[in-house]
């Protein structure tokens, strides 16, 4: 299952045991989290739609939750390895747990600004886990073959989540008061990747530069130039494609634009062809990863992005729904892969992955938030919705013709 399939150099490298365990228990850990991601990218937003009401600025703070907590990261990054040291796999443990203690009271809640607060802060803790979580890919998985490896978990990721989507659609169609069981099992699935996380062999703590928290990242950010061209870029299409991802849940459940779907159906066109999608990509895109050019990787994404917004907002037509909905899961799939893994191939030495990846974090956390903000913004000055989908097009457009002049240097091979 290792063996990449087509070069031999990969397939001579020994599997470790420690890379044989690691794998193991992330496939048990992958099959959980597509039931943490499910919930949080989808139906935490629908039962603030469908069950509480919620305005579109309470709204806008929860689908921005996932990036305000990627912003801090750099915070828990010093934290956990200056002011209380501890190794990789304690600490995303300690985090999960926490997750679960907070789903846990958006459960048993009744109440909006409750419910508002606790998945806030579940969704914020739970992004604070990459940068320990990239550290362990790190080290766990050679990198001749890494892309290959992540590539394999989300496939299961894949499928585990549409599983969940299936089943949780269908159980709100029959009462929006299952929403608790939805977010009983999300509870349960971040306790038991605590639990596994305690098991997977990483005890590194995290270097320290011993710099101030400015320090560290503005010195990265003026140095490195190829990290903060293609920081820069990434987020030109970042902001194009969250500005506009919780707009297609607005546009196809909110009574307003006419279109009257069911919970299933909006499940069907935002989550089971998405997922499918990601299922059949995720080992090209793992391969792709590991052989090609991340300039070239990042143009194909952002072009499958591209076709996703024009054959979605523009249409009422149920066919060009598919159509887009599997290019979003193509290119999701793809920047999933290449995001997880692209700081460890531009990372000048293994010592500064840490803060390279809570930077690249932090940024992507400020200007998601910042997009998604700006979408429900934008809809309740009503902008039309069309308007708001040109600027994302003309965004992923600037980003592209960017990474077409990288496509020939040589970190990014």
């Amino acid at each position: 299952m290792f063996s990449h399939p087509s070069s031999t150099a990969v397939k001579s490298i020994p599997i470790s045991s420690v890379e044989r365990k690691t794998f193991r228990l992330d496939c048990f850990r992958f099959i959980l989290q597509g039931f943490i991601d499910v919930e949080f990218k989808t139906y935490v937003l629908l039962i603030a739609i469908r069950v509480f009401d919620m305005s579109n600025v309470e709204k806008g703070i929860l689908a921005a939750a996932s990036y305000i907590g990627m912003a801090s990261t750099p915070f828990a990054l010093r934290f956990f390895t200056q002011i209380y040291p501890l190794s990789n796999h304690r600490t995303v443990a300690l985090l999960l747990f926490l997750v679960s203690t907070m789903v846990g009271i958006a459960l048993y809640t009744h109440q909006g600004l409750i419910f508002l607060m606790a998945i806030f802060m579940a969704k914020v803790l739970y992004k604070q886990t990459l940068p320990f979580v990239t550290d362990i890919y790190h080290q766990n998985y050679p990198k001749e073959r890494r892309g290959w490896i992540i590539g394999q978990l989300f496939m299961i990721l894949a499928i585990s989540g549409i599983v969940f989507a299936y089943f949780c659609g269908q159980l709100l169609d029959c009462s929006l008061d299952y929403y608790r069981w939805i977010l009983f099992l999300a509870m349960l699935a971040a306790f038991c990747c605590g639990c596994i996380f305690l098991k997977i062999p990483n005890g590194r703590v995290l270097p320290a530069d011993g710099k101030s928290f400015w320090r560290s990242n503005l010195s990265i950010l003026l140095n490195d130039r190829l990290f903060t061209l293609v920081l820069g870029l990434w987020s030109l299409m970042s902001v194009a494609c969250q500005m506009t991802f919780p707009l297609r849940l607005e546009y196809l459940a909110n009574q307003r634009y006419g279109l009257h779907l069911s919970n299933s159906d909006i499940t069907l066109i935002l989550v089971t062809i998405p997922t499918i999608t990601r299922i059949g990509s995720s080992l090209f895109w793992g391969k792709f990863f590991d052989t090609q050019n991340l300039a070239i990787m990042k143009i194909a994404i952002n072009l499958c992005f591209l076709l996703s917004i024009v054959t979605f907002f523009f249409t009422q037509n149920f066919a060009l729904w598919v159509l887009s909905t599997l290019a979003l899961g193509l290119g999701y799939s793809g920047n999933l892969t290449a995001w997880q893994l692209w700081i460890t191939k531009i990372v000048p030495s293994p010592e500064k992955l840490g803060i390279y990846v809570s930077l690249d974090v932090a940024i992507m956390g400020f200007r998601d938030a910042f997009s998604v903000a700006l979408g429900y913004l934008l809809l309740s000055y009503a902008v039309p919705l069309p308007r708001v989908c040109i600027i994302a097009i003309v965004l992923i457009g600037i980003s592209i013709i960017g990474f077409c002049f990288l496509t020939k240097h040589p970190r990014l091979n």
